[in-house]
């Protein structure tokens, strides 16, 4: 595992996106760049999952966040499955914060797509806690008052 210049940790790479531990909120950053099908969507989705369960081991909690700056558009089939079937594993396993970090100029879009899924968690009376910010700093400070 290699550190980056903001000090966080890449635990993994999926073609270009990335998977990033911060043990200073503690969080695991999950980078969408570009677009991914349906089964490396769910497969980095997975992967962050496996990493964050690793991490409540050391810190007794952990956050998500989904960091979609230079992401494409994520299908609503794909919305959905996190919705019920990510989400209630996370929540299993005890990871109930998640922050979006949403590129401003596809704000709108994006959070199109989070609508579906939030409405998705909300049918399934489902406890994630969301925030959905416009950088990064903003969602890890968010994240860090949540955990405390």
């Amino acid at each position: 595992m290699r550190k980056n210049k903001m000090q966080t940790e890449i635990l993994y790479q999926l073609e270009e996106s990335i998977i990033e531990y911060d043990p200073s909120v503690p969080c695991i950053i999950g980078r969408h760049i570009g677009f991914h099908m349906s089964n490396e969507f769910r497969q980095f989705l997975d992967k962050g999952l496996e990493l964050m369960v690793e991490k409540m081991k050391e810190h007794g909690k952990v956050a998500w966040v989904a960091n979609l700056h230079q992401s494409d558009v994520i299908i609503e089939e794909d919305n959905i499955w996190a919705a019920e079937d990510w989400t209630p594993r996370a929540l299993k396993a005890g990871i109930c914060h998640t922050a979006f970090v949403l590129h401003e100029d596809e704000y709108a879009l994006a959070n199109m797509n989070q609508e579906v899924y939030q409405d998705q968690i909300a049918k399934n009376q489902n406890e994630m806690i969301i925030g959905r910010f416009k950088d990064e700093e903003s969602a890890k400070a968010w994240l860090r008052e949540m955990l405390k």
